[in-house]
């Protein structure tokens, strides 16, 4: 207890002989402490009050912007099927590797033919007699409708001519078809491609014998070729108008295998009949060209649909709108160079723009970045002398 008695002596005193010295600096300032704080409390609150934000700015303009919808889709072939054998044999000639690209009519295989070759060439001979058989008929009964005529034959004899004419007739056209049927076998044996395309892998091989039907290979259409996709149901009376005057198309694009950015428009060729009730969308398919190959069956796809487009807008870039819990506002800036928080009606967006249906006029100013620390009244200026410009040219 004696040691803090001693000690705290000491402590008092340096603490006396502080105060005493504050009290003779102040009066020499001719200020009391808590004055001094109070003015430089109101000194700061003055700087605060006429500060002037640095804002970069647009200026809205009448204008259109298409209208546009984003969504995934698929490119599916136009024609795709198996290269089926359609008669039996063994294969004689394989004229195409996996993968190769074909024409239409272009050889796949070829089976052996020499048996039904040989059955045309029986055919045809059945057919040449048959023919003179039937020539033969009709100058028999020529003949014998003038001898007939002239009373020196009978109708029977007569009949009997024009009968065997008949039989004549009739084993032609018998001849002439089984002609036709062993040609089309004949023809069989070449197995060859129903339309242009590429083949995916060939399933057999030289010398195997292959049953009608069996599979040789399948074929692939790659060009032209379907981007299909969905939309919402709610877009459907905009695609049917748009569809009806031949103005909805699709711009399909996609990452190549080497890492390229791919893309190609065509026009959409087909929307379905019925809406999948569960995702509430329904089906529409684009036709590419895709002369470039770029797309394949199968591949994923990002599709930018644009559906005519929406005039009498007034256009401000899409940062000088800001979304709100109760919509959306844009920061304009009066002829005072003072700050106004309009509420905006946003119609849609599109290329980095937003078109607005309400909440603005064409030439009234709006801030495209530094809104942060804006509020009604704020006072502003232009970062730069040509913000302005920059923001309103693109």
């Amino acid at each position: 207890m004696k040691r803090w008695v001693v000690w705290g002596v000491p402590i008092l005193l340096v603490a006396g002989a502080g105060f005493v010295g504050w009290q003779h600096t102040t009066k020499q300032n001719g200020t009391s402490a808590p004055n001094a704080v109070q003015t430089d409390s109101r000194k700061g609150g003055s700087r605060s009050a006429s500060a002037e934000h640095a804002v970069k700015v647009a200026v809205a303009t009448a204008g259109s912007l298409p209208i546009q919808r984003s969504t995934i889709g698929t490119v599916v072939a136009v024609a795709s099927t198996a290269v089926n054998s359609p008669e039996p044999g063994n294969v004689a000639i394989l004229k195409v590797k996996d993968g190769a690209i074909v024409r239409k009519g272009d050889l796949i295989a070829q089976l052996d033919d020499r048996a039904i070759r040989a059955t045309v060439v029986k055919d045809q001979a059945s057919v040449a007699k048959s023919q003179a058989t039937l020539n033969n008929a009709q100058i028999l009964l020529k003949r014998m409708q003038d001898l007939v005529n002239k009373g020196v034959s009978t109708s029977q004899a007569g009949d009997d001519a024009l009968a065997a004419l008949k039989v004549a007739e009739a084993q032609l056209q018998v001849d002439q078809a089984q002609l036709a049927a062993d040609q089309v076998t004949l023809d069989n044996t070449r197995i060859i491609a129903p339309f242009d395309g590429q083949l995916g892998a060939v399933l057999v091989s030289a010398g195997a014998y292959l049953s009608a039907g069996s599979p040789v290979a399948t074929i692939t259409q790659m060009k032209p070729i379907y981007a299909d996709f969905t939309l919402a149901e709610t877009d459907i009376a905009l695609i049917r108008e748009t569809l009806a005057t031949g103005t909805l198309k699709a711009t399909a694009s996609a990452v190549s295998a080497d890492g390229r950015d791919i893309s190609e428009s065509g026009p959409v060729s087909f929307l379905d009949n019925t809406i999948d009730e569960a995702s509430g969308t329904v089906r529409l398919r684009a036709t590419l060209d895709n002369q470039s190959g770029n797309f394949w069956p199968g591949q994923s796809l990002r599709v930018l649909v644009e559906a005519g487009q929406a005039d009498n807008l007034v256009l401000v870039p899409g940062v000088a709108v800001q979304p709100q819990e109760s919509g959306s506002i844009s920061y304009v800036v009066k002829t005072d160079n003072s700050i106004e928080v309009r509420p905006v009606t946003v119609a849609l967006r599109a290329n980095g723009m937003a078109g607005l249906s309400a909440g603005l006029q064409p030439g009234e100013k709006v801030v495209t970045e530094g809104q942060a620390s804006l509020a009604n009244g704020s006072k502003v200026k232009l970062a730069s002398n040509d913000a302005e410009t920059k923001v309103s040219s693109n």
